[in-house]
């Protein structure tokens, strides 16, 4: 990835290194041009006006001459206006007509109607700019091998007045200006593409090493990527041990408590067969016989059905999301919990409403969160006191309409499953609501439990992709609501909950 990398970045930045040479110098040569060549036509037009200053503008200056008159006007303009910028210089009368030509004396006579700078000057305007001789004036300039020429037209105004009598036309070679510009270009290509391999090089290097960086940086966030999932699947294999050893917990409290279940059959059992050994052969004896034996099976499959739920709820199976009837989950797990001490003085109420909607969850991570739910009210009620029981439908609006409330946030049209577990005790300290589904957070003494169950109710509940509300009746207790997803399919998130 890294050579791949860099041979693509040197490419295209050679190609935008080339291309920002050839702006850069461009760019820098014309704005360089352009401010010699200002400052050479503000110096050929300041020289020229100063000596127009000095020319007799009087009528009799722009007329034909002849003959000696014609060579004695020569030699003046020649003394007067010839140095070594000036290649050639023309008059005009105001008609037009060429009166004098440095260069070409069978120009005179002739006009140039063509000549738009001309026509300018007529109307008072200096004219200044470099020509490339192509216009029918320019003859004896092109047949002397000039191609480019500085041209200034400048108008002759009559003497005390400001009425254009002729014009001035006058040459200056451009050599010198271009051996300036020729040397200019070769310094400042030179400058920008020097400057431009040093700044390739600089960035090349820079490039290397952020490239050299950025994969050691990529390597180091992919071992700690790696040990990330590995931290993650520790955690969710150590979150399963939790919810496992939570239940075998709680199975060991339920087993304790169901021991009282279990024996009141066994001592039936064995009154009964006692009874079987009296058994004689006549007709009434062997009817009450087949009566004993009648209820001596039922006790047994009475014992068999509390030791298989027992065994089903403490054993670890993959978990299963499935439609569930909450109403039959509520009365399993009401087996497992009235035969705790706990129980043995309050009141159980239910309120479970028919023909609701299947939940969606896992039945034995239900019952965890149940029982967990169940116990701990029966724990806050006083003796005498009550716990109730309620199955209902809802919806996602009123899923969060609680004191505290964790796990997932239902959309609003979305249907629901709840079921409430209210008790009659004292109630949770507002101040410890933020708190209670914390880990090893308890307002139990010391010994009376780690502090585990809420928090592991919390996170069963969302992997059930539910979620799980606490409310404070204003008459005191607490209400507990587990809210599940209703339906008749399997949510593609929760295909895949791994068992706790």
């Amino acid at each position: 990835m890294g050579p791949r990398l860099f041979k693509n970045f040197s490419l295209l930045s050679a190609g935008l290194w080339v291309g920002m040479a050839l702006l850069l110098g461009s760019a820098i040569t014309y704005l360089i041009e352009q401010k010699m060549l200002e400052q050479a036509t503000l110096a050929s037009l300041d020289y020229f006006k100063n000596l127009a200053r000095f020319i007799t503008t009087k009528e009799d200056f722009v007329r034909l001459r002849t003959g000696a008159e014609y060579e004695a006007f020569d030699r003046l303009m020649r003394e007067n206006f010839f140095t070594s910028h000036v290649v050639t210089i023309k008059i005009y009368d105001r008609s037009g007509t060429t009166i004098y030509h440095s260069r070409r004396r069978e120009f005179v006579g002739k006009a140039f109607p063509d000549n738009r700078s001309l026509q300018k000057a007529f109307l008072g305007e200096t004219v200044v700019g470099l020509s490339d001789l192509k216009g029918s004036e320019h003859l004896a300039e092109r047949q002397a091998g000039y191609a480019r020429l500085f041209e200034v037209y400048i108008p002759i105004f009559l003497e005390g007045t400001n009425r254009v009598i002729g014009a001035y036309e006058i040459y200056s070679p451009m050599d010198p200006f271009y051996q300036k510009i020729r040397a200019l270009r070769l310094m400042v290509w030179g400058a920008v593409i020097f400057g431009l391999i040093l700044l390739y090089a600089t960035l090349s290097f820079t490039f290397r090493r952020a490239s050299r960086t950025i994969l050691e940086q990529n390597r180091a966030l992919e071992r700690t990527a790696g040990e990330l999932r590995a931290a993650y699947e520790d955690l969710k294999r150590a979150q399963a041990q939790l919810v496992q050893s939570e239940k075998l917990a709680s199975t060991g409290r339920l087993a304790a408590g169901m021991i009282h279940e279990i024996g009141n059959p066994l001592a039936s059992v064995l009154g009964l067969l006692d009874l079987q050994l009296l058994c004689r052969g006549s007709a009434a004896d062997r009817a009450e016989c087949l009566d004993r034996t009648e209820r001596l099976a039922g006790e047994i499959a009475r014992l068999r059905g509390l030791l298989r739920s027992l065994l089903d709820y403490a054993r670890p199976g993959p978990s299963q999301i499935a439609p569930l009837d909450v109403n039959d989950v509520v009365e399993k797990s009401l087996v497992f919990v009235l035969s705790q001490k706990e129980f043995r003085s309050l009141t159980v109420d239910r309120n479970l409403v028919p023909g609701l909607p299947p939940a969606l969850a896992d039945e034995s991570l239900l019952q965890q969160v149940l029982i967990n739910v169940l116990l701990n009210a029966a724990q806050a009620s006083p003796p005498g006191g009550s716990v109730r029981v309620t199955t209902r439908a809802g919806n996602g609006e009123d899923a969060w309409k609680g004191d505290h409330a964790v796990g997932r946030v239902f959309q609003p049209e979305e249907r629901t499953v709840v079921i409430a577990v209210s008790d009659t005790g004292p109630g949770i300290p507002r101040e410890d609501l933020g708190r209670i589904f914390e880990p090893f957070f308890s307002t139990k003494g010391r010994g009376e439990g780690a502090g585990l169950g809420l928090a592991i109710c919390h996170s069963i509940v969302e992997l059930l992709h539910g979620a799980l509300l606490v409310e404070l009746p204003p008459g005191g207790g607490a209400a507990f609501r587990i809210v599940l997803p209703a339906g008749a399919a399997v949510p593609r998130a929760a295909a895949g909950v791994g068992h706790a």
